[in-house]
């Protein structure tokens, strides 16, 4: 289900536990069986979060808890919806470090939580129970580097415009143009759409215009255009519009 996620975490005893869906997650004992009096989360450090590619990355990320606590359940949130959990076992000063990925990220704004709870690792249990108190939350935001989409489009002939496309930003090219259609004839009413289909990025569309008073406008031909950089990140849209002959 979250095949893009890469977690990793080290204490005194490495326990690379990885991924464990919240869904899915199975803990140890609960708090009401767990001597839980005084843990809690006493750091999280984000270290530092961005992205490139479309892929989010941390480094450089800490934690420490408090006794009886000896290690910790990370939870990972990006724009409010939970992308993975992990539970990491303490070195002996109680603290560790943790690292998290997570793609495919769109273009745009971000924000990335992460929540961290006291746990109590035990010899002879498959799994640590977690502290529900003195838990600790830390947040931010990044930015996934767009792509912007550019054009020109004239009449070529008395039937066709001509357009031409390029790209910039994001993650660079070679940049794929995106393109659209919306044909609507008013004399009818019959509207034809193309969806999304890629193109070259010069493309030539069919917009007869009027070479007689007999033949009056009576269509319009919306173009739209958007552009996808070499890691499949798209810009914004780009559209005109024309008036026609059909």
């Amino acid at each position: 289900m979250l095949s893009g996620l890469v977690l990793s975490g080290c204490g005194g005893v490495p326990d690379e536990s990885g991924l464990a869906p919240a869904a899915e997650e199975t803990l140890g004992a609960q708090e009401s069986a767990l001597d839980c009096a005084g843990a809690s989360v006493t750091s999280l450090n984000l270290g530092t979060v961005g992205s490139w590619g479309g892929v989010l990355s941390t480094s450089s990320a800490t934690w420490s808890v408090a006794y009886p606590a000896n290690g910790i359940i990370l939870e990972y949130y990006v724009d409010g919806v939970l992308r993975g959990t992990q539970p990491i076992q303490g070195d002996a000063n109680r603290s560790g470090t943790w690292t998290f990925n997570d793609s495919p990220l769109a273009c745009g704004s971000h924000t990335f939580q992460v929540k961290g709870y006291p746990a109590v690792f035990e010899s002879g249990t498959p799994a640590p129970g977690r502290c529900t108190t003195g838990s600790m939350t830390k947040s931010t935001t990044f930015s996934e580097a767009c792509p912007t989409a550019a054009w020109s489009c004239s009449r070529t002939t008395t039937t066709t415009i001509k357009c031409t496309a390029s790209g910039s930003g994001g993650t660079g090219g070679p940049f794929t143009a995106l393109w659209s259609e919306v044909e609507e004839n008013h004399d009818t009413g019959g509207v034809y759409q193309t969806g999304w289909y890629q193109g070259p990025l010069t493309h030539t569309f069919f917009c007869p215009q009027k070479t007689s008073i007999q033949f009056p406008y009576n269509g319009s031909l919306d173009i739209s255009l958007k552009t996808r950089d070499a890691n499949g990140l798209e810009s914004a849209v780009l559209t005109r519009s024309y008036i026609c002959v059909f």
